[in-house]
């Protein structure tokens, strides 16, 4: 019972070190958030932090992991409701853009070179990765012959879109407009591409 609680506690202060650095990385940048800055941050001394995240790069594979497991049970759950295929992916494209605005995740931030660079080397991320791609490929596909998508579009250029999309809540980010809404921008997201991509 003790080690069940041990572990309890162990993995709430990983998600706490998980939410901060991504604070840190969505105010500072990836180069500038130091692990001093996020041990500090958490009210961790050094050594507890290293002993969850031995390096900033275990920290932001563990992050990419974790944006991609929740992406995850979205498409799982679609698949199992009988929804039709442009419905599932408007959900997983308006629960990628929610994720981000809660978690304040920067996609942006996940998919620059040298951080998807970093995530080549780690097959786990890599096969989430992956995994989400063939599952919107295979969404647009299944769309595409029920009829839902328009057909003078190509495939490719239809994905492409919805992964610009997906990265919509991080663009932008010194306009003079200020902040989205983040209870209306997933939903504003999602309509736009259902109606540019629909007959």
């Amino acid at each position: 019972m003790a080690s069940n609680l041990r572990e309890r506690r162990r993995q709430v202060l990983r998600d706490e070190i998980l939410e901060a650095a991504q604070h840190l990385i969505a105010e500072r940048g990836y180069a500038a958030m130091s692990m001093d800055d996020l041990a500090a941050h958490v009210g961790v001394s050094k050594p507890t932090l290293y002993s969850h995240f031995s390096t900033k790069e275990a920290l932001v594979v563990a992050m990419a992991a974790q944006v991609m497991d929740r992406l995850f049970s979205v498409v799982d759950d679609g698949g199992a409701s009988g929804r039709s295929a442009l419905d599932r992916l408007t959900d997983l494209l308006r629960t990628g853009v929610q994720v981000q605005l809660d978690r304040r995740v920067t996609a942006m931030q996940l998919w620059m070179p040298e951080i998807v660079h970093m995530l080549k080397g780690h097959q786990e991320p890599l096969d989430q990765i992956c995994r989400i791609d063939a599952v919107v490929v295979d969404l647009v596909h299944q769309a595409i012959a029920a009829g839902e998508i328009n057909p003078q579009l190509d495939e490719a250029s239809i994905v492409r879109i919805f992964y610009a999309l997906f990265m919509s809540p991080n663009v932008g980010r010194l306009s003079i407009t200020g902040t989205p809404n983040p209870e209306e921008m997933p939903d504003a997201v999602a309509g736009f591409f259902r109606r540019g991509i629909g007959l």
